[in-house]
């Protein structure tokens, strides 16, 4: 055997892909990412002190566009209570609609789960036995072979050997940081029970406690005119608050009870005639009247409490939103992606080494959530649908309800970001200096946003959309999103 049958074979070249391994592609033209929302329509009462922005929606917004583990869309629960009971909940629809607001197109296909499977299964997997076999190839190759012919192609075996077990324990400390990073976010997003924190109503009331004309509800991301309900849902508006029903009805028998024994008491004219009243008796409004006197001086401390009440329980779900918000940022900070500078062999192929891999890119949608049903006494079912996939239409071609076509959509997905940055870092671990050139880490700006779109508060408020996300600036995806591409269009299969 001799050193001439080694010799490498001319590479007719290869075409090498417009960007690096972790960049994201420019928005195409019409993109709607960086467009601002539109205002939102307030209450048309000028009185009503309903914020037209509820002050918790976009921090609910950046603790669930974090995208953890699959098939969590109809596992997640709204948690809406205070230290002291429940407040209204939001509808099936409204909640899931905004969960999915807030997410990528095909979301479980950009969760940290799915990211870091593929990394350990679809990439680190096809690589664990590389080591193994050069190593026996070689001890065949030497039964029959030697020279120096040999020692070259042992030399190159052996840094290649180890430029792959070095990939191996990248992809193994950066999977870490994602399996570390999976389980933080996952527990904030209500672990295994899928509670979380959702922004209640907000509560206005036109008039006084005892006799008022009308409550204007607003729940969070909704827009136009507040929900208005009459005296005559008292029970049901107090409920709805997260107060005790039974406090409106105790007023209203009390109030009812009081005019008609003031009715009673001034049927005798002596009464009349000993408080200066008319002698031809008292109206219906003097007497209502005097009975909402009493019953102020009666229930005034009983309703300030409610009152207080309300506006902590409104803190406390606000406070929990915010401050899972700020958790959920901190793991993401946490995430490290190894950028350790692999050397190829000397005699690696130049072909190959200037080859840059292809072009990621980052999903969006475009809208924010929109709540268009009315707040409920009961939660949300959370019973999935039968037909529904846990990796979307890529698993079986079934879309996930509000996963797809006509869904609300936010342009902030969590996980994308992080795919991006760990994809970046194990590639430049594997492909070497000329794509760590290209390969920017991840940045985080002075709002705590991650560049990438790891953790943002939601697209423009575009309302519900309902045409084809692909036709109007939606999702634009590909299948190198997650920094790995199908093994027989990668270069370095």
């Amino acid at each position: 055997m001799s050193d001439n049958q080694f010799q490498p074979k001319p590479y007719a070249g290869i075409e090498t892909a417009s960007m690096g391994f972790g960049a994201v592609e420019p928005p195409v033209q019409g993109d709607p990412a960086g467009r601002p929302a539109p205002p939102r329509r307030p209450c048309a009462n000028a009185d009503c002190t309903n914020p037209t922005e509820h002050p918790a929606e976009n921090d609910w917004q950046q603790l669930l566009s974090a995208v953890p583990v699959a098939d969590q869309l109809y596992r997640l629960a709204p948690r809406v209570a205070g230290a002291d009971g429940n407040m209204a909940f939001p509808s099936e629809q409204d909640f899931r609609s905004a969960v999915a607001a807030v997410r990528p197109e095909r979301t479980d296909e950009h969760s940290l789960e799915r990211l870091r499977q593929g990394w350990t299964e679809e990439v680190a997997g096809k690589l664990a036995d590389w080591s193994e076999r050069l190593g026996s190839g070689l001890t065949e190759l030497s039964e029959g072979w030697s020279g120096p012919g040999f020692e070259t192609l042992q030399a190159a075996c052996g840094e290649t050997r180890n430029l792959v077990e070095g990939v191996l324990g990248d992809i193994d400390s950066t999977v870490a940081s994602l399996q570390s990073t999976e389980d933080a976010l996952h527990s904030l997003q209500g672990g295994d029970t899928g509670e979380i924190p959702f922004p209640a109503p907000r509560f206005w009331i036109e008039g006084d406690w005892h006799s008022w004309v009308s409550v204007h509800i607003r729940p969070a991301w909704w827009n136009g005119n507040c929900i208005e309900y009459t005296c005559q849902d008292a029970e049901h508006v107090l409920a709805l608050a997260g107060a005790d029903p039974e406090l409106a009805t105790e007023i209203i028998d009390y109030i009812d009870a009081r005019v008609a024994q003031y009715f009673e008491h001034y049927r005798d004219p002596a009464n009349l005639e000993r408080d200066g009243l008319d002698t031809d008796g008292i109206t219906v409004e003097e007497a209502k009247a005097l009975a909402v006197a009493d019953a102020t001086d009666h229930y005034s401390a009983a309703v300030e409490r409610s009152r207080r009440a309300y506006a902590d329980r409104h803190a406390q779900i606000d406070a929990e939103i915010q401050e899972r918000g700020g958790h959920g940022d901190d793991a993401l900070r946490s995430v490290r992606t190894i950028r350790i500078e692999r050397g190829y062999p000397a005699v690696a192929d130049q072909a190959y080494i200037n080859l840059q891999p292809p072009v990621m890119r980052q999903p969006f949608g475009i809208t924010r959530p929109q709540t268009t049903q009315e707040p409920s006494l009961e939660p949300p079912s959370g019973v999935k649908p039968d037909n529904d996939s846990p990796w979307g239409p890529v698993g079986d071609g079934r879309e996930e309800p509000g996963e797809g076509e006509g869904s609300p959509r936010n342009w902030g997905g969590a996980a994308i970001g992080v795919a991006a940055g760990a994809a970046g870092a194990v590639g430049t671990a594997a492909f070497g200096d000329d794509v760590a050139e290209a390969v920017e880490t991840m940045d985080f700006g002075d709002d705590g946003v991650i560049d990438l779109g790891m953790m943002t508060d939601g697209a423009p408020d575009a309302g519900m959309d309902t045409g084809d996300s692909g036709s109007n600036g939606g999702v634009v995806e590909d299948e190198s999103l997650w920094g790995f591409v199908d093994e027989d269009e990668d270069p370095y299969a």
